[in-house]
């Protein structure tokens, strides 16, 4: 009896236990469907959540949503699952730069609409508190663009309704578009100049008030006084040109005539001194007869005294020639300093003149080449490419936040900056490579014979070394970086598809970041 009982004991408690195992069973398995629902759900959301983001993080997650669905084994599922954290993490410093970077255009945007003449006091004050607004989020910088767009619309029509009162009142009033196109050429054409003096002075003034923007009326004085000083400029030009010319051509007509001189006084030297030379060797047919056949030299002593007389005039007539001589070397002398004179003024003049075709193909603000030699260069390294067939590296290099830079700080500061990174570019490349500003704030650079690992090396150097340059403007440090896209002569190649290239590559580095160098092919 106690052994039956002993057993039924044993049997109630592995009973016991064997429900708590189905229960611990059972909540486990609800435990792991909860698990994937809520899994399922998140999949879901976040499949919403980041459509159109990224074609292939959409394929991931609906493949991943599909499978969950067919109750697939969770533990197969881990790996993709890493790939869709990856992607996600990607997308998400993704959108934290192009938040900084609308941000910033913002910003941007709103200074250059707040500068505008003319603007309501409302309208100027919704802009200042827009402005304000901290956009920490990608939310409330898009918020912050479409509140800044409905400005820009306001703006708009006022502007439209302020020109067209103005075009009705005034029909000779200069168009906007026509008023832009003029600043621009304006600017282009005072870039290209380089005159000395006043006249170049009054030039780069009129180029820095272009930069800042001047009214319609004001446009057409600085254009009439612009062609003003390039008038005076070319004059004053002409004017030395012909000053020199004149110093040299009366340097010429002087050696010309003292050159007839010292040819005739040559001449006649010559002509002298063979007379000179005839007569002694008359002299010299005489005495030698008289010593021969006068055996007594008493009386033929008369006749030598008269022979003696005649060495002794022709030894005077030889000083005198001696004379001249030395005077017609002297003037020779002279003649020869005179055209080594003139040999070196010229080389000075034509050293000058290379300096000025030099200097127009060189940027007035920047120092380096401008487009006109750049188009040159561009095309010279490409014809020598489809000669050779030798790497030619094309690279474009743009200032990030420069619009940013010029409205904080001023154009002067603006100008400072290019040329500090244009000498900085210049003197981190070789001196076979070749730069040149592309435009406002952009740099277009050519490494002509250089391995791939070198040209990387280089255009790296460059962009490192400019983020390491201290600038302070207004009792502010400035951090400035560059961006770069580069490529290369391929295929069927013309300068004009390497132009496009690179601005493509610039765009694309621009768009992942800052400080960034994208290649493409």
């Amino acid at each position: 009896m106690t052994d039956i009982n002993a057993v039924a004991s044993e049997l109630s408690k592995v009973k016991l236990r064997l429900d708590q195992a189905q229960l611990s069973y059972r909540d486990a398995s609800l435990k792991s469907r909860r698990e994937i629902v809520i899994l399922k759900r998140l999949i879901s959301r976040l499949s919403i959540a980041c459509r159109g983001l990224d074609s292939e993080l959409d394929d991931k997650l609906t493949s991943l949503r599909s499978d969950l669905e067919q109750h697939k084994d969770i533990s197969k599922l881990i790996p993709r699952l890493a790939v869709v954290e990856r992607l996600v993490t990607q997308q998400a410093d993704f959108a934290q730069t192009e938040n900084q970077h609308l941000s910033q255009q913002v910003q941007q945007s709103g200074e250059v609409l707040r500068r505008l003449p003319g603007l309501p006091v409302q309208l100027k004050r919704d802009l200042r508190n827009l402005l304000s607004q901290p956009a920490d989020t990608l939310a409330t910088t898009h918020k912050q663009a479409i509140k800044l767009m409905a400005l820009y619309e306001r703006s708009l029509k006022l502007i439209s309704s302020s020109n067209h009162d103005a075009a009705s009142q005034h029909p000779g009033n200069v168009d906007q578009d026509l008023q832009l196109q003029l600043t621009a050429e304006l600017q282009h054409l005072i870039t290209e100049l380089d005159f000395d003096g006043e006249a170049g002075d009054k030039l780069l003034s009129i180029r820095n008030r272009l930069l800042i923007g001047v009214a319609p009326s004001t446009l057409i004085e600085l254009s009439l006084e612009i062609l003003r000083l390039v008038m005076d400029g070319t004059n004053q030009e002409r004017r030395s040109s012909q000053q020199f010319l004149d110093k040299v051509n009366s340097d010429l007509a002087t050696l010309q005539k003292t050159t007839s001189q010292s040819a005739g006084q040559s001449s006649a030297i010559y002509e002298h001194r063979s007379d000179m030379t005839n007569e002694l060797a008359d002299i010299a047919s005489s005495i030698r007869s008289g010593l021969k056949d006068n055996k007594n030299l008493d009386n033929w002593r008369p006749e030598l005294t008269g022979l003696t007389k005649e060495l002794l005039v022709l030894a005077e007539r030889n000083k005198a020639l001696e004379k001249r001589e030395k005077a017609l070397l002297e003037q020779l002398s002279y003649n020869e300093n005179k055209i080594q004179t003139l040999f070196e003024q010229t080389q000075d003049y034509r050293q000058r003149l290379n300096d000025q075709e030099r200097r127009m193909f060189l940027d007035n603000l920047t120092k380096v080449y401008n487009r006109a030699a750049l188009n040159d260069r561009l095309e010279h390294e490409y014809r020598r490419w489809l000669r050779y067939q030798h790497s030619v590296c094309v690279a474009m290099i743009d200032i990030d936040g420069f619009g940013e830079i010029n409205s904080r700080f001023g154009h002067l500061a603006g100008d400072k900056v290019l040329k500090i990174i244009a000498k900085t570019i210049r003197q981190q490349l070789a001196d076979t490579d070749f730069i040149a500003r592309f435009a406002d704030d952009a740099f277009m650079v050519i490494l002509p014979d250089v391995s791939e690992n070198e040209r990387v090396t280089r255009l790296n150097k460059v962009r490192e070394t400019i983020a390491q340059l201290p600038f302070r403007f207004r009792d502010q440090n400035v951090s400035i970086s560059i961006s770069i896209g580069a490529t290369l002569f391929e295929g069927n190649d013309t300068p004009s598809n390497i132009i496009e290239r690179t601005s493509k590559a610039l765009s694309g580095a621009r768009r992942t970041g800052n400080n960034r160098l994208l290649w493409i092919s």
